[in-house]
């Protein structure tokens, strides 16, 4: 008998002998283990949280300031860090990881490398940075300055004007975009009345969700708020401009009604339990609201300006999908969402190059939106939320990295140090 073949039988002999007691790991203790290696650095964070605690308390904000030059003033970016709810305060492991300045913002990530803690501060220089104490009236006074030039005035053009919102899910995105749109609501009637033109204002919403899959790319659907989730098409026009058949516009007299339509569509968007928020949305929701001349007939008055609302579903990391059954819509509705996030950014970041390509065909969140990215006569706020929590801080970075790299290079907003502490 060869050797191959003694230890072949030697194998089948033992694999005969297992003790029958020994049980099999199931799919929820294979999972349990996998989210303990993706989530060994919150472990070490909440584990030694007073050594990070010390770091981060000696950490001084950069007195030198980048030169972040504006390579476009079509654009804003903003953040904005979430404060701690309450029963987030009540838990022994959360501490805060993020430093606020008001055009800046530090991350602050502890680790454990070759047997040593390290904590490293990662700054980012951004045009607006909101702290936990900011209010939505805050936010809104930066919004407000770009949607008002959206209203006609003597001797001032009208221009399209788009608001979007993008974090992760769980970091109040939804909390800032009510917010907004609330005060929107009350000050838009007002600008009217200054304003000296008689307009119209008309309201529509839909949101995309994941669909088919076609030949290329992923077709999302775009589905009417106002019309039972009705799916709409979209089409160019001769000029390029981007038309949604079958949406419903309504017209809106007063601030009661706009308010009544905005929060009506953001009661029935699509939204699902994760494992950070019961209520997560999987949605890009948009709201259009359009200023129109004056006319018996809404849809016949000729469009002044639009302004835009986007609410981008919450993206999702990798130690977030581990949650996620196989197969199911859940991983769809991942995918979808962070290929037309992906899309999304290369759109802004061309538009804000001024480059001659604009990928806006990569999605269709893209196509809906091409305006904003293809017009010149356009100005987009981007407003990044993030979570202060010692396990957010790596997709806190992400977010930041994301809305920055829309306007500068990584050397212009970002700057980075890692620091070697003492085990003691």
């Amino acid at each position: 008998m060869s050797m191959y073949s003694q230890r072949r039988n030697s194998c089948h002999g033992n694999c005969r002998n297992v003790n029958p007691t020994l049980k099999v790991k199931t799919n929820s203790e294979r999972l349990s283990a996998t989210s303990t290696n993706a989530f060994s650095k919150a472990a070490i964070r909440s584990n030694h949280r007073d050594v990070f605690i010390r770091a981060i308390s000696r950490f001084l904000p950069l007195i030198r300031v980048p030169n972040c030059a504006d390579i476009s003033d079509r654009f804003t970016i903003c953040a904005r860090v979430r404060p701690f709810l309450e029963e987030e305060t009540r838990r022994s492991d959360v501490y805060e990881c993020v430093t606020t300045t008001d055009d800046s913002v530090t991350v602050h990530a502890g680790n454990l490398r070759l047997n040593r803690f390290e904590i490293k501060h990662t700054t980012f220089h951004l045009d607006k940075v909101f702290g936990k104490y900011s209010t939505n009236q805050d936010v809104y006074d930066v919004v407000r300055k770009v949607v008002a030039q959206s209203i006609p005035s003597n001797g001032m053009t009208p221009f399209d004007s788009t608001i979007f919102l993008y974090g992760k899910t769980g970091t109040g995105k939804s909390h800032t975009i009510i917010g907004i749109t609330e005060r929107f609501a009350q000050d838009l009637f007002y600008l009217i009345e200054n304003s000296q033109y008689d307009v119209r204002i008309g309201i529509s919403a839909v949101e995309i969700v994941a669909g088919t899959k076609g030949f290329i790319v992923s077709k999302d659907d775009i589905c009417d708020l106002y019309n039972k989730g009705a799916l709409v098409n979209f089409r160019d026009d001769i000029h390029g401009t981007v038309h949604l058949r079958g949406a419903k516009e309504y017209a809106c007299d007063d601030s009661t009604q706009l308010d009544m339509y905005i929060k009506r569509a953001m009661a029935i968007r699509r939204t699902q339990a994760t494992n950070r928020n019961a209520e997560s949305s999987r949605s890009h929701l948009i709201y259009y609201i359009r200023v129109r001349r004056a006319n018996n007939i809404l849809q016949d008055g000729d469009i002044i300006s639009t302004i835009t609302f986007v609410d981008l579903a919450g993206n999702e990391g990798q130690q977030d999908s581990l949650y996620h059954k196989g197969n199911s819509d859940q991983i769809k509705d991942c995918s979808s969402i962070n290929r037309s996030l992906s899309t999304l950014q290369d759109c802004i970041r061309a538009a804000a190059c001024e480059s001659k390509v604009i990928p806006f065909r990569g999605s269709v969140l893209t196509r809906v939106l091409k305006k904003s990215f293809c017009s010149k006569e356009s100005k987009t706020v981007f407003i990044g939320t993030i979570s202060g929590l010692p396990m957010d801080t790596e997709q806190s970075a992400m977010t930041l990295r994301y809305i920055g790299l829309i306007k500068w290079a990584v050397e212009d907003f970002i700057v980075e140090d890692t620091v070697k502490l003492d085990a003691t």
